[in-house]
């Protein structure tokens, strides 16, 4: 059985992608050795629920450095909300200067949604690659029964003679339910559909505005019913940080056999304000730095290119290496996903 021990990558679609930070800090401001004159430059940063601890993690380190823009000290602050959320809540958009959803796709589909302060591309900040999850109990059944582990599993009532329960995040709020259905799609032609079904019957209701879609998915995951043998369509970082709070019963991240596709949570910034967004820019630069990557690698997630530092590696018990990867979609087959499941 296959318990995510491969290489390879997602880097996301090329259309929504680029690297490059840019602005003021670019250019060269640099913490100010002195304290900073007149009032803080207050920046708001909107964050995917799952990474805002990080994020916000990084903002007080960043706030306590005195970085500097037009002479002012730069305040940041993270504030955690879903991509429907941040979408749907005009008044919170004009407040947040930059944002950081989980994935790409959000940024296309937060612009034809009328939200046309968000660029088309933003900076990858860190990724997790999407993964079916069970208890270990599961696991260790899956694994003596010899079944393998693919995406064609959410098409099944039943695997090697076991029933299996399987759950994903409604496409239309989080991307994790968004790649499983891509992933059906292509290991099953034409099969989406009976899955959207299923795995709709199943869903446990839309997270709320400040909650992750792959972290609610995973609720009370543990006290399933014994024979259930949950599947759950998430994330890597999802179950590593669902762990840390549900000791001493751990579930497992297992990598389907065709790959997967990988959230590359990208930073863009929104404000017009240009001392904003130059102070955006700046905690942005930050997040770039070697500290930044190991409290993000430390709280689950890999760097944009899909690696883990090998302290991060053992500590979560992970390769090295990044996962392996199913083809990127096309925008048909993203429109497609984003759909399956209205009814």
């Amino acid at each position: 059985m296959n318990v995510w021990r491969q290489p390879g990558v997602w880097a996301a679609t090329a259309l929504l992608l680029s690297g490059a930070g840019g602005g003021a800090w670019a250019l060269g401001l640099l913490p100010g050795t002195t304290s900073c004159g007149g009032s803080p430059l207050r920046v708001t940063i909107a964050a995917q629920p799952e990474i805002a601890p990080a994020l916000s993690d990084m903002a007080d380190r960043f706030n306590v450095e005195e970085h500097r823009v037009g002479g002012r000290c730069v305040d940041a602050r993270v504030t955690a909300v879903a991509p429907t959320g941040y979408m749907s809540d005009a008044a919170l958009r004009a407040k947040a200067d930059a944002w950081v959803p989980e994935s790409s796709l959000w940024l296309g589909v937060a612009r034809n949604a009328g939200a046309t302060s968000v660029p088309l591309a933003g900076t990858a900040v860190a990724s997790t690659p999407v993964v079916l999850a069970t208890t270990r109990p599961v696991e260790a059944e899956f694994g003596d029964a010899g079944i393998d582990i693919g995406w064609e599993l959410l098409l099944k009532d039943e695997a090697g003679g076991f029933g299996v329960s399987r759950a994903a995040a409604d496409p239309r709020t989080g991307m994790s339910g968004t790649i499983a259905m891509i992933a059906v799609e292509r290991v099953a032609e034409g099969k989406a559909g009976d899955a959207a079904e299923a795995l709709r019957d199943n869903a446990p209701g839309r997270p709320d505005a400040t909650s992750g879609a792959s972290t609610a998915i995973l609720a009370d995951l543990t006290g399933a019913e014994r024979f259930a043998r949950p599947l759950v369509v998430t994330t890597e970082q999802a179950v590593i940080a669902y762990n840390d709070t549900h000791r001493p019963n751990p579930i497992v991240g297992l990598m389907p056999d065709e790959g997967t596709l990988m959230l590359d949570h990208p930073y863009v910034v929104t404000t017009k304000d240009q001392h904003r967004r130059d102070a955006a820019d700046a905690f942005k630069a930050a997040l770039a730095t070697r500290a930044a990557r190991d409290v993000l690698q430390q709280a689950g997630f890999r760097a944009p290119d899909g690696t883990l530092a090998p302290v991060h590696a053992d500590e979560h018990d992970l390769p090295e290496e990044t996962p392996p990867s199913l083809r990127l979609p096309t925008l048909k087959e993203i429109d497609e996903a984003l759909k399956s499941w209205e009814t």
